[in-house]
């Protein structure tokens, strides 16, 4: 597989590359380093090989614990796959995110109601996107790369891009372009096809009716970019204060993900 900016696996639902895209110092992210995606639960054994000749090392899996239940990925058993579900998941659920682990900024999203700014506020996807990119900086060798996907590869994985790229110093303008690469790729298949790979009559309301709409709106991801450089000044800072990463944390990501 090649690198190129939609990838043509038949089975994967909106797999795309983030290489290539350059940052505010001329810098450019790397290719074969960091991939998105919607679910991988319909995967080949021939599927599973081109992602591991791609060298796929992480699948960093932000669905719920549901979601992953009814539709487990399908990929090579080498692969290391993460659990780091965004939204808060049930009693009863398991994740890769540390137990009693807790951050010290504190925000009062519970007054929000727009997902995506309870998606970079609230406290436990702020720790599912912390254990994300502590993987990102434990991806450091040559020729290994790191996916991260939801259901669709669009709103928990859309801010999860905004979020890689706005550490690699990538211009916003970027960011808002890729995110709307969704509606591309979607407009090219059978919506109905597609909601019948990812619908599941057990989810739960707001990830169903997430789900159920196969398009984004920039205006979301706007509302959220502008609510970060509202609170907290600019990007780096958002990182260091509400995910606790450090400015070596930062320095290393675009050292091992930039050229």
């Amino acid at each position: 597989m090649k690198p190129e900016r939609i990838l043509d696996l038949p089975h994967a639902v909106n797999l795309r590359e983030l290489g290539g895209y350059q940052n505010i110092n001329n810098q450019t992210i790397k290719w074969r380093k960091l991939l998105r995606s919607g679910e991988l639960s319909r995967l080949n054994e021939h599927d599973g090989a081109v992602l591991a000749d791609y060298g796929l090392k992480y699948d960093i899996d932000l669905r719920s614990p549901s979601e992953v239940t009814w539709s487990p990925d399908r990929v090579p058993t080498d692969i290391i796959v993460r659990s780091y579900p965004v939204y808060p998941i049930h009693d009863g659920e398991t994740s890769d995110i540390p137990v009693n682990q807790h951050l010290q900024y504190q925000s009062h999203v519970e007054a929000m109601y727009d997902p995506y700014l309870v998606m970079v506020l609230n406290e436990h996807a702020r720790l599912a996107f912390r254990q994300m990119f502590i993987d990102l900086l434990a991806n450091d060798q040559e020729n290994e790369s790191l996916l991260f996907h939801c259901a669709a590869g669009k709103d928990r994985t859309g801010v999860a891009g905004m979020l890689i790229m706005a550490a690699l110093q990538v211009p916003y303008s970027t960011i808002r372009e890729d995110y709307l690469l969704t509606n591309l790729v979607y407009s090219q298949r059978d919506p109905d096809e597609l909601r019948k790979q990812i619908a599941n009559r057990h989810a739960n309301q707001l990830i169903q009716k997430m789900n159920s709409v196969f398009s984004v709106a920039a205006s979301s991801l706007d509302r959220t970019h502008q609510l970060i450089i509202d609170r907290f000044g600019n990007w780096d800072h958002y990182f260091k204060e509400a995910l606790e990463l450090s400015e070596t944390d930062l320095q290393d990501l675009r050292r091992l993900y930039l050229e």
